[in-house]
């Protein structure tokens, strides 16, 4: 896709030291930012496990989350809903 992935609350074990470097990517998102981005008009993925999407529905919404595939107890859901 030539997009950059971002990390939802992915500041720990060995990423966490290189995180903070001055010149590291400005990859690392919270709760308040992936809001912001989530509910914006431009279509966002995010991909998780089945025990995290409860968490992130308070984050978000229910209403604002879209399952678009389910594997595994992993799941990739979208910010829009998916049109045919």
């Amino acid at each position: 896709t030539n997009k950059q992935a971002l990390l939802l609350n992915g500041r720990m074990n060995n990423l966490e030291y290189g995180s903070y470097a001055p010149n590291s990517p400005k990859v690392f998102i919270g709760d308040a930012e992936f809001a912001k981005l989530w509910t914006s008009h431009a279509r966002y993925y995010l991909l998780a496990y089945r025990d995290e999407l409860t968490r992130l529905e308070k984050v978000v919404g229910r209403s604002a989350m879209y399952v678009v595939k389910e594997s595994g107890g992993n799941y990739l859901v979208a910010n829009q809903e998916m049109t045919k």
